[in-house]
């Protein structure tokens, strides 16, 4: 509809309806496509009678189209009929064409139904430059294309901008940033003819202008600090947006920076930078939600890179033709598979992504990390070649021979109270039948445990084991083999008898290294009178790890023996005396103040005497016997693996374990390293690649025919005898023969600087998009992109030196009237700037902006509870905001972190998008809501004091300061009247505030940067305020 209402609306000013013959291509097909192509279209399964009026023959067959005879045409006589039953669109379409596109079709026959190829299918033709009959405006061709368009609409262009706005808009528009009052003030005394060139020239060389240039590409790049779907939880692609900021700035051609993104792993001699790029297309959403199918996410991984892909270099809605043929393009549903035949090739799963990066990952290390790395697998392999295999296979098997043939290997039974395998039940086999039972909730029991199964607890099962297995005042030991899941401060064991009891539980976790999670085991006696023995264990219990518990009490003491091995505990608190003399049942779970134990128990045994630390480790061993002696082959992997290492640390020669210990540091300490390696998502080609098949109705089921990779039938062919692949692709994108690649990307950049592109739906060059304002100067400039060897800068450079760009954006009435949305470019741009700029504007003009480039992504401030709405729990990353401090909240808006359920607040007011999919086009909306935000928002008040802070340093009178601060803010000096007004805002602010020192000290309290205690409260106050409306101006938002 977007065609056809501009179309109808405003004929004489975007497509000279009425004036001329009529254009097919801008009048009539988007009245086909929008009208009937819906029942005389592309897709066959909707199409009605046979008739096609996106095909020629078929249109202009059996009488439907007669050129130069409308009466005689059935399209005309049908779409004009006075009987609402043979009219067409039929009433039941819900479409009726207006008199006026009734009127454009009878025309059109009229003059011979001349009929075209969609513009966008065919190869831009480089025209001649056209003439005007101003010989002295244009400064480039841009503007001879433009001009030779404004005069034949009666229009003249607008005068020049002054120069203070200007150097703003081209700051903003190069850097994302504002100009400083010192470059402003250069710019001005600067009077050669070439001042402004050397301004542009100047900001195409900053590190700033591949920030900015990045902006745009991460918004159609979807990239994001996290997974999307429901959990959301983090990743790390950061290392492919550097490498975007980085081409930029050295600037990368175009046509090498599309190839090295879709294909840079396929490149002869690949380079680590030309793998990272192709971090592009695994910037797409990934799952691991239990219950999803892994078949079903690899399609839609595939679909992804097909739609983002299409979009971004093509402007092509090919994700429409994934269920059936596109109801408005020539695109076939075979071409939208056959496409993604090009990326099913990864090496990758449907479900992944839970511990962060998904596979095919590549590391990055620094050079000081890969020379540490080199030395440790050295120093590791040193160890090994000590432990040689078979001879430690043999001697092991000696060892344990000699140690359990003669010996008594079982695990002792002297004072066994109560034992408890777990092993599917809670059955007592030590003979005093003190069986335990579930009171709450169902204990699962799985397999794989040290001794046999194993039970797998979760928050909602609570167990009893009866009275009488603990004696009051005497020696017992409690031994059980645990694991900790995901949770918090939990209380595992609970022995109550009245106001009196003993616990055993584990303490809040905390980040160890290697991003693992670890808690304190807790132990707990105490009388109910406020007396308490409380201890807590040195050693931090790893979660996901299985360890063996042995807690030995003498009756007034209790230790601890971890793994068979002492293991400190501390004293937390020690006010209960005497005997620990307590007597009830043993709960799990049993806590009425929360915090549930959450993981795998096995083997749980009660003791009425203090184990030795030799029977501990027989326990901790944990192969009786009958295991030690089985046939290994019996044995389970982790029964296998600690007997080896009981061995190794324990029993083995002093060389091997010597060996072994050194090992074992070693590979800590390669394991550390290795955390803090990052890694980024990169494309590679699978050993085996998967087939690809024509999905019926976009269904992962629904297997209909086998495709092989290749690109949309509607576009030139792949080269012949090329091998079909993503390079293949890439290149075939940046073939000058091509009609979309390089009009897409010139588009783009035109979006960036006027805010509306020369075909406004830059998303969709198809036919439901707009037809291009500008037709000769888009293909000119994609052939003039392509000429100078895809020259990013050039073209920038281009633009930005026109004289279209450079005029003033004040309107006239009139002009308003005649093209409201500045379509024909007789005046310059004028529109807010983007959510980024908008706040990076104010940490620049206020000082607090930190320029560092790249880098992991921070987490400045945020109204509390976003993230936790959504949240997942600690089981995932990324649930809970926590927000960083220091430089990190003051960095561009580009480098926060991004997640796509919850996209940062302030950003996102501001029309950010969430980066679930590509994103081509921002909306741009003005709400009350971005007001909230930029005069409550904790960066944009911490700007304001900053920047009052910096103008009471100096010493000025309040005028100065006054203009001073205004000028920053919008590049240019107050006018008398505005002077005044802010005068009066000064002069009430300070009276509020001097009678409300509280206030102005609440104020102040705002961000974490320093405040300047040597300004009196009151006055920082007052000027923080008078800033913050500056921040807030029109002006100061807008770019000029």
């Amino acid at each position: 509809m977007r065609a056809i209402w501009i179309t109808a609306v405003l004929p004489g000013v975007l497509f000279a309806a009425g004036a001329k013959n009529v254009d097919f291509d801008r009048e009539v097909r988007p009245i086909l496509s929008d009208k009937c192509f819906q029942c005389h279209g592309p897709d066959e399964k909707t199409r009605k009678a046979g008739l096609r009026f996106d095909d020629r023959e078929s249109a202009f067959g059996k009488g439907v189209i007669s050129p130069g005879h409308s009466a005689d045409s059935k399209l005309y006589k049908r779409i004009s009929h006075e009987k609402k039953g043979l009219r067409m669109p039929p009433p039941t379409s819900g479409m009726s064409l207006t008199d006026t596109e009734i009127g454009v079709i009878k025309r059109w026959i009229d003059e011979g139904a001349k009929w075209e190829t969609h513009w966008a299918y065919r190869p831009p033709k480089r025209a001649e430059l056209p003439v005007t009959k101003r010989k002295n405006w244009a400064r480039n061709p841009i503007d001879s294309f433009l001009l030779a368009r404004i005069e034949s609409e009666g229009l003249q262009p607008s005068p020049e901008a002054s120069k203070a706005t200007l150097i703003r808009r081209v700051t903003f528009d190069l850097t994302g940033l504002p100009p400083t009052t010192a470059e402003v003030t250069a710019f001005l005394n600067d009077k050669a003819p070439n001042a402004y060139e050397k301004v542009v020239d100047r900001l195409l060389a900053s590190p700033r202008y591949g920030e900015r240039m990045a902006m745009q590409w991460l918004d159609l790049a979807r990239y994001s600090d996290t997974h999307g779907y429901h959990i959301d939880s983090h990743r790390d692609m950061w290392p492919w947006r550097d490498w975007v900021i980085s081409a930029f700035n050295r600037n990368l051609s175009f046509d090498q920076f599309t190839v090295w993104q879709l294909a840079g792993d396929l490149l002869p001699n690949a380079t680590r930078e030309q793998r990272v790029a192709t971090g592009f297309n695994r910037n797409h959403m990934i799952n691991f939600e239990g219950g999803a199918i892994p078949e079903e996410y690899q399609v839609e991984y595939v679909a992804d890179r097909v739609e983002t892909t299409s979009n971004v270099w093509m402007g092509t809605t090919l994700g429409c033709a994934k269920c059936h043929d596109h109801k408005y393009d020539p695109i076939r549903q075979k071409d939208f598979y056959r496409f993604g035949a090009f990326f099913n090739t990864l090496p990758e799963k449907g479900l992944d992504g839970q511990k962060g990066n998904a596979e095919p990952l590549l590391e990055l290390p620094d050079d000081a990390q890969e020379k540490q790395m080199a030395e440790l697998k050295q120093s590791l392999q040193a160890r090994m070649d000590v432990l040689a295999p078979e001879d430690l296979m043999l001697a092991q098997w000696a060892w344990e021979k000699a140690s359990f043939d003669g010996a008594n290997p079982s695990s002792p039974t002297e004072g066994l109270r109560a034992w408890y395998e777990l092993d599917g039940n809670l059955t007592d086999i030590s003979g005093h039948f003190r069986n335990g039972r579930v009171l709450k909730g169902d204990i699962v029991y799985g397999s794989g445990g040290p001794v046999n199964r194993a039970a797998d607890i979760d928050t909602s099962a609570v167990v009893r084991w009866p009275a009488g297995v603990l004696e009051p005042g005497k020696p017992f030991t409690l031994a059980f083999w645990f694991r900790i899941g995901r949770q918090k401060e939990s209380k595992m064991f609970q022995v109550l008898e009245g106001p009196k009891g003993f616990e055993v539980g584990f303490g809040e976790p905390e980040t160890l290294p290697r991003l693992r999670r670890g808690h304190h085991l807790e132990v707990r006696w105490f009388d109910g009178a406020a007396k308490e023995y409380a201890l807590r264990s040195d050693e931090w219990i790893e979660q996901g790890r299985m360890y063996h518990a042995a807690l030995v009490s003498d009756g007034r003491q209790v230790s601890l023996l971890l793994d068979g091995q002492p293991s400190k505990l501390i004293v937390e608190k020690q006010t209960l005396s005497g005997p620990l003399d307590v007597n009830g049942p043993i709960d799990l779970n049993n806590t009425a103040t929360g915090g549930f134990f959450r993981g795998r128990l096995d083997d749980l045994r009660v003791y009425g005497r203090a184990l030795k630390q030799e029977e501990a480790v027989r326990l901790a061993v944990d192969y009786p016997a009958e295991v030690l002696l089985a046939t290994p082959g019996k044995r389970s992997s982790d029964q296998y693996g600690r007997l080896r290492e009981y061995y190794l640390t324990k029993a083995g020669p002093a060389e091997w374990r010597q060996a072994y210990a050194e090992f074992k540091t070693l590979s800590e300490q390669k394991e550390l390293l290795e955390e803090k390696i990052p890694t980024t998502m990169v494309m590679e080609e699978a050993k085996k690649p998967r087939e690809t098949y024509l999905l019926g109705r976009g269904d992962y089921t629904n297997k209909v025919e086998k495709v092989m990779p290749g690109v949309p039938s509607m576009l030139p062919p792949l080269p012949a005898g090329v091998k079909a692949d993503r390079l293949a692709l890439a290149q075939w994108l940046v073939n000058p023969n091509h009609p979309l690649t390089a009009r897409v990307a010139v588009n783009r950049y035109w979006q960036m600087y006027f805010g509306t592109g020369i075909v406004k739906t830059s998303e969709d060059f198809g036919s439901q998009g707009e037809p291009p304002v500008h037709a000769e100067l888009l293909d000119w400039m994609a052939t003039e992109f392509m000429r100078t060897g895809w020259d990013v800068k050039g073209m920038q450079r281009l633009i930005v030196t026109s004289a279209a760009y450079r005029q003033s954006s004040k309107v006239s009435p009139a002009l308003h009237e005649k093209d409201p949305e500045n379509r024909l470019l007789a005046r310059g741009p004028r529109f807010r700037m983007p959510a980024e700029m908008v706040r990076d504007n104010a940490l620049a003009v206020s000082g607090l902006l930190k320029e560092k480039i790249g880098g992991p992504s921070v987490l400045p401030y945020q109204p509390p509870g976003l993230w936790e709405e959504l949240a997942f729990g600690e089981a995932f990353s990324a649930q809970e905001y926590k927000q960083d401090h220091g430089d990190k909240l003051y960095r561009r808006s580009m480098y926060t972190f991004w997640k796509r359920t919850v996209p940062p607040a302030s950003l996102n007011t501001f029309d950010a998008p969430d980066r679930e999919k590509c994103t081509s086009r921002r909306a741009v909306t003005n709400t009350p809501l971005q007001a909230l935000v930029t005069l409550n928002d904790p960066t944009y008040i911490e700007a304001a004091r900053n920047l009052a802070q910096h103008l009471l340093e100096k010493k000025e009178t309040d005028d100065q300061r006054l203009r001073d601060a205004f000028e920053r803010v919008t590049a240019r000096p107050p006018s008398s009247a505005e002077l005044q007004v802010l005068r009066a805002s000064l002069k009430g602010e300070m009276a509020s505030y001097q009678q409300n020192a509280g206030g102005a000290e609440e104020l102040l309290k705002i961000g974490e940067s320093a405040v300047d205690r040597r300004v009196e409260p009151a006055v920082l106050a007052a000027w923080t305020n008078l800033c913050t409306v500056l921040l807030n101006l029109d002006e100061t938002i807008t770019k000029e």
